[in-house]
């Protein structure tokens, strides 16, 4: 009987440390298999954004069929063309043709050409500035042009009077203008980030009219396209906004747009 109760206490203590070995075991299972936590995924950048510039499609715009611009929008004539000559709305008389009546003119007296006057010579202006790597907006004329991209008047908002080139709203001022894209390239657009905060880009109407930091144009093939739209800058709308302008995969070029603040800093 001795002998028995020795060896049941020796199996219980036997049996006892194989209990806490096997729980130690189960534990660090446990720990290991946990599940992991889940993958969280970004958002894309919102269309319009500087990483994803609005498009501005091919169905946003105007076909020019016959292959050219249409005019820009100019109160005078363009530079470099001849003055209009003014033309006569008085009816012409009726009744029986009347024979004109020839009168001799004496001949024409010499004149001393040490006293006669120069004929001026006539100059030629440039029709508009082409703005080229880092460029200032504001050196005359009335379109603006980088690349294959075009916006007519935008150069003549530098100065006058801002009714006639914009409407005024609650946040500030919108100024229509057209920009016309050649095709073979898209265009993209982007607001310098020193202006970023007043001033934005209201083109592709597909994706709202809000203004957007960047757009990017997809001219249609084979003619040029204009395409409607709008800047706007917040505020009393006067504002030198940059604009960084890149033709396809190349780099962007640089110019600054004055919106009636006389002449930009390039």
């Amino acid at each position: 009987m001795l002998m028995s109760g020795r060896a049941l206490r020796v199996g219980w203590a036997v049996g006892g440390a194989l209990v806490v070995l096997s729980g130690c075991s189960f534990g660090t299972h446990s720990h290991v298999t946990a599940t992991a936590p889940p993958s969280v995924t970004s958002a894309p950048p919102p269309v319009g954004s500087i990483e994803h510039p609005r498009p501005v499609e091919c169905s946003d715009g105007l076909v020019e069929r016959d292959g050219s611009p249409p005019p820009p929008r100019r109160t005078t004539n363009p530079a470099g063309s001849p003055a209009a000559t003014p033309t006569s709305h008085a009816l012409a008389p009726t009744g029986p043709a009347r024979t004109p009546t020839v009168r001799a003119t004496p001949p024409a007296t010499p004149t001393d050409p040490t006293t006669a006057p120069a004929t001026p010579t006539p100059t030629t202006a440039p029709a508009h500035p082409t703005a080229t790597g880092s460029a200032s907006a504001t050196s005359g004329g009335s379109d603006i042009s980088v690349g294959p991209l075009t916006w007519q008047g935008l150069g003549s908002l530098a100065g006058g009077e801002q009714l006639d080139h914009g409407r005024q709203n609650s946040g500030g001022w919108n100024y229509r203008i057209d920009a016309l894209v050649r095709p073979g390239s898209t265009v993209t657009v982007t607001v310098g980030a020193a202006q970023r905060a007043r001033a934005g880009l209201e083109f592709g109407g597909a994706y709202g009219s809000a203004p957007a930091p960047a757009v990017i144009f997809h001219p249609c093939p084979g003619d040029p396209t204009s395409f409607r739209g709008s800047f706007f800058v917040a505020g009393d709308g006067r504002a030198c906004v940059p604009l960084d302008v890149a033709v396809s995969d190349a780099p962007a070029r640089h110019v600054v747009i004055s919106f009636f603040s006389g002449r930009c800093p390039a």
